[in-house]
């Protein structure tokens, strides 16, 4: 009985070797993957040209040229301008007409601050110094607006 029981190990262990020996491929020359293979392309080849090649009336991302934008200081501008300056309430400190109002906010007529200022001071609260109502983010004027705004109050007469 012993015997039958080694004779039927034995020929699990060859049966399951020559499983294995199959399932691989059973040569010795296939277990190396062949160096000549080629690749395969799996996608068809790209097509590039060159930027400088590229003609500019074919790209329609082009932005329009600058003579044709709305300078800040176009009447469009300006009464846009107006617009946020009254959404944004800022002439109930800075009066309607930017004279300034006593105790509340300083006077904009006649305002000397570039651009780079004039913004930083809207977006900042000028480094934290107007605290709160100084804080204009991009959501709530957005560049354009803040383009506009700037155009509306160097519009303002002293």
């Amino acid at each position: 009985m012993i015997k039958s029981r080694q004779y039927y190990f034995l020929t699990l262990v060859l049966a399951v070797t020559a499983f294995v020996i199959v399932a691989c491929g059973g040569a010795a020359e296939n277990l190396t993957p062949a160096a000549t293979s080629r690749p395969v392309a799996t996608m068809p080849p790209a097509k590039f040209t060159a930027v400088a090649e590229q003609a500019a009336s074919e790209n329609t991302n082009v932005a329009p040229k600058a003579d044709t934008l709305v300078t800040p200081t176009s009447d469009v501008s300006i009464s846009r301008g107006e617009l946020v300056y009254t959404n944004r309430k800022c002439g109930d400190c800075h009066g309607a007409q930017g004279e300034g109002v006593a105790d509340k906010g300083s006077a904009l007529a006649g305002t000397d601050l570039n651009f780079q200022r004039f913004e930083d001071i809207l977006r900042t609260g000028d480094n934290g110094t107007l605290g709160n109502s100084h804080l204009y983010g991009p959501s709530a004027i957005s560049p354009s607006g803040m383009t506009n705004l700037y155009a509306f109050v160097t519009s303002l007469e002293k």
